[in-house]
């Protein structure tokens, strides 16, 4: 587990996160693509288990956290955002 928590897997796990960030800044369906398309990635390029589930991990969240301040800026009035 501690191999896990070395400085290039927490960089990649930025870099997934930063995609998010961008993907959610463009608009809801980018995001969604983006979530797609980075859990696709995971499964077919990670063969270690944990560090799979570490980085599907950090994309869900990621997701979901992105995904809900989109989702709150669409009930404020035009022009306020």
């Amino acid at each position: 587990m501690i191999a896990l928590l070395t400085l290039p897997v927490l960089l990649y796990q930025l870099l997934f996160v930063l995609i998010l960030y961008i993907a959610s800044r463009v608009g809801r369906k980018t995001l969604l693509t983006a979530f797609v398309v980075c859990l696709l990635w995971t499964a077919t390029h990670l063969f270690f288990p944990p560090l799979a589930v570490l980085q599907s991990a950090v994309i869900g969240i990621s997701y979901w956290w992105f995904g809900r301040r989109t989702q709150d800026t669409r009930h404020l009035p035009p022009g306020s955002e």
